[in-house]
């Protein structure tokens, strides 16, 4: 049932003004980004159409339950009234913060700071389940660009935290994670009706040449992958703070344990093309999923198989249903924000979302110096801490005296515990 509700509206537990009947009801959401509704609705004899005015609120079947999306756009037709409406969360785009300075804060605690910088106050409460501290500042700015940005550096709760939101009603929140791993698993070889798959090998690496301080150039490492292309595909990769033969090694088989020597992978199933198909039962799986679930991906031919996530849907209101999911990857290599042939390490730490939000699950004080992360367990200033954890090319290492005092390692470049 699809009902409107006056504009002050903030509970959705009655009819409201009433319930309409559209012909055609569709909700698409993507991972951190749009939420929106699309309408149509006939000039109904029992006058249901003339409730509808911009401002008011639509009540809608989702995947997540009923959830509110408000009017903004209308387009009356000879046959029938289309309707635009974004979901709740989008009220914030007409709230303001002029300026707004936090320096290492909790997420949760930033997220209040943001708030208590609205231009006025709005019924949505905020809650996180992310950790670690972050600092940022924003000014003269609305609220969903303060918290979801445009994916630059520090220039949003998302940029500095990572995590992704789930928006249910009034009530925000952001977690490393709004889906889960299910266990489920779709196998593909050739396209079909109704899927529409696209596999880049743009940025496929097969074959690494790792670069360490002052220019050291180490043996090129090569993927298990490396035949499944006409030519190798060379890349190189730099670290600075490299300087013998076997870090540079090791560095390269990270970099192709990451993933780097297969081909990106995005899926779009549309279901009711699907289901006219013989194969569809192989993919029917995927109306059990959830935003933001993570999906294993099977390719037959290719003879791999690698992880990706529900970036997107289109869900029918009336038949209460996926019409179409999408499937992307989700956690790419460290470098997957560089484009060209010539990746830096330390350039795609700071720019990796993924890789801001695995740190921020590590508890203490972080800081990236000379390709090393440093956890600092007694001061924000790890160059003045006394107890700290690196990570680097030595592994995982402690010192209880300081940056300048004695290292004892835990796990060994191998992965290995040190004993």
């Amino acid at each position: 049932m699809i009902t409107i509700h006056e504009k002050n509206s903030t509970t959705f537990d009655t009819l409201g003004l009433g319930a309409l009947l559209p012909s055609i009801c569709t909700v698409k959401e993507e991972l951190n980004g749009l939420y929106e509704l699309e309408m149509e609705h006939p000039y109904d004899e029992w006058g249901k159409w003339e409730d509808i005015e911009n401002g008011r609120i639509l009540c809608v079947s989702t995947p997540r339950g009923k959830q509110p999306f408000r009017i903004y756009n209308i387009k009356p037709t000879m046959e029938s009234i289309a309707v635009n409406a974004r979901h709740i969360f989008y009220d914030l785009l007409d709230n303001f913060i002029q300026s707004c300075s936090i320096t290492a804060q909790t997420p949760q605690t930033t997220l209040l700071s943001l708030q208590s910088g609205f231009n006025y106050a709005m019924p949505f409460t905020f809650n996180t389940t992310l950790i670690g501290t972050g600092s940022m500042s924003v000014s003269s700015i609305n609220p969903i660009a303060a918290l979801l940005g445009g994916g630059q550096d520090n220039d949003s709760f998302v940029s500095v935290f990572g995590g992704e939101i789930l928006r249910d009603n009034y009530s925000i929140s952001f977690l490393p994670s709004i889906g889960s791993d299910k266990g489920v698993s779709i196998r593909y070889s050739k396209n079909l009706i109704g899927l529409e798959i696209e596999e880049d090998i743009s940025e496929v690496a097969t074959k690494i040449f790792p670069i360490g301080k002052d220019g050291l150039i180490g043996s090129p490492v090569s993927s298990s992958h490396i035949n499944d292309y006409p030519y190798p595909k060379a890349r190189k990769y730099e670290d600075s703070s490299l300087t013998t033969q076997a870090q540079l090694t090791a560095f390269a088989q990270s970099i192709l344990n990451s993933g780097v020597d297969l081909p990106t992978v995005n899926i779009k199933a549309d279901f009711q093309l699907l289901a006219k198909t013989e194969e569809y039962k192989n993919f029917a799986i995927l109306e059990d999923v959830r935003l933001g679930d993570v999906v294993n991906v099977v390719n037959s031919k290719m003879n791999f198989s690698k992880k990706a996530k529900v970036i997107s849907y289109e869900w029918d209101c009336l038949l209460e249903k996926y019409s179409a999911v999408e499937l992307g990857d989700f956690v790419a290599d460290i470098t997957s924000s560089i484009t060209s042939g010539e990746k830096s390490l330390s350039t795609a730490l700071g720019a990796s979302t993924e890789v801001k939000q695995v740190l921020n699950l590590i508890s203490g004080n972080i800081t990236i110096a000379n390709n090393t992360l440093y956890i600092s367990m007694d001061n924000v200033n790890y160059a003045q801490a006394t107890k700290l954890f690196r990570w680097g090319t030595g592994g995982l290492q402690f010192s209880s005296t300081g940056i300048s005092g004695t290292w004892k390692t835990i796990i060994d470049t191998n992965g290995n515990l040190a004993t």
